[in-house]
């Protein structure tokens, strides 16, 4: 027997990571979907129907460019596959950086804004069917700091701890290619960002290996 027939289904994995345009009349922008110049620019996502997830299946994310359509003509297309990916997959991980605070809550809101779905659908994709994985948060652990469920760890940190490499440049600098319309840089930034596959699978046998979800009166010599 399959561990499709046992699972009923998949047990995938789903990664997403946006940028959003930064105004520089509102700042804020970058961060809150409400705002009137709020946009996203790029969605990147990749989707394992996997049980085990190893390096040996990882590949370049799939990108989503506002500026080859629309920001509603991506969001529209990221949704839709969505849907179909929470449909086949009951236990569907949604995989990300922080993504709990910031990607999937400026998606929602951007989804909200130009009218692609209802609320009650939106809230059913995102909400009551999947499972979250933030890498941000387990990142934690790899913290020096003694209050580490308050000092969170940010992506560099986290790839730096497995040598992992990460992007040179800040993401305030996608907007501004976005201006001079230098959106081959956009691409290769999103590109060397998208290191979630690497960052999971390094957390997820660093974590089995010091036995953290382990007591220690179950631990064995």
């Amino acid at each position: 027997m399959s561990l499709y027939q046992i699972y009923g289904g998949y047990m995938g994995y789903f990664f997403v990571d946006i940028e959003t345009y930064l105004s520089k009349d509102n700042p804020n922008s970058g961060l809150n979907p409400y705002e009137k110049e709020s946009k996203i620019l790029a969605i990147a996502y990749n989707y394992y129907d996997e049980f085990h997830l190893s390096e040996k299946h990882v590949t370049p994310p799939t990108i989503l460019k506002e500026w080859e359509s629309s920001e509603k003509q991506i969001l529209e297309k990221f949704f839709n596959f969505l849907k179909i990916k929470v449909e086949l997959d009951q236990h569907i991980k949604i995989i990300g950086f922080n993504h709990l605070k910031f990607d999937i809550p400026y998606i929602i809101g951007r989804l909200v804004v130009n009218k692609v779905s209802n609320n009650r659908e939106i809230h059913e994709i995102f909400f009551r069917r999947p499972h979250y994985i933030d890498l941000g948060q387990i990142s934690q652990i790899l913290s020096g700091n003694k209050f580490k469920e308050i000092f969170n760890v940010n992506q560099k940190t986290a790839n730096s701890f497995f040598d992992i490499p990460l992007k040179k440049e800040s993401g305030k600098k996608v907007s501004e290619y976005y201006k001079t319309k230098d959106f081959e840089k956009i691409r290769e930034y999103v590109k060397s960002e998208f290191t979630f596959e690497k960052l999971y699978i390094s957390l997820r046998r660093h974590i089995y290996k010091k036995g953290t979800m382990i007591k220690d009166d179950e631990k064995t010599d």
